[in-house]
């Protein structure tokens, strides 16, 4: 786990407890194990309550605990879940991480080709349009298509892309 990533959470954690709580915290080993189940309770009750009163008296945004991303970076965000998740929900955000590669893989192919129009002028057709590909037998988007697995393809249609040039 990257440093700045166990900063964000301590950081967090930090603002919604006090000195108290900590130290109940520090003596929880030492207690036997039916008294630690009642402290962890007490330990989390605590914190809630301290949470409540915080933001009773502090309406205003948690400027403080955490640096506000200056824009919204899914494959960041993946990133930093990934040493809270667990096996199964690894393999989901590493699916969710692959796809947007993939996505962002097939726009960057897809600038291209449109810049390369005004080099090839029969470039205009290579779009996935079966009428067009049947003019000039070579079909674009199929061959960025096939560049994806089984699992991107279906992404893909999940979120709204056209697969019809298959």
């Amino acid at each position: 786990m990257d440093t700045t990533d166990q900063n964000k959470v301590a950081a967090f954690d930090t603002l919604f407890s006090n000195n108290h709580i900590q130290m109940l915290k520090v003596i929880l080993p030492y207690m036997d194990n039916q008294t630690q189940k009642s402290m962890a309770v007490y330990i989390k009750f605590l914190e809630l309550n301290y949470t409540i009163d915080f933001y009773k008296k502090n309406p205003y945004p948690l400027c403080g605990c955490m640096e506000k991303e200056t824009s919204f970076d899914l494959h960041k965000m993946c990133s930093e879940l990934l040493p809270y998740c667990t096996d199964e929900e690894r393999k989901k955000v590493e699916q969710i991480r692959s796809m947007m590669q993939s996505m962002e893989m097939y726009k960057e192919m897809s600038k291209t080709m449109e810049m390369m129009k005004d080099f090839m002028p029969d470039m205009a057709s290579f779009t996935g349009n079966p009428e067009q590909t049947k003019e000039n037998g070579f079909d674009m988007m199929g061959m960025l298509m096939n560049m994806l697995t089984p699992e991107q393809k279906q992404m893909f249609e999940m979120f709204g892309g056209n697969m019809n040039a298959e």
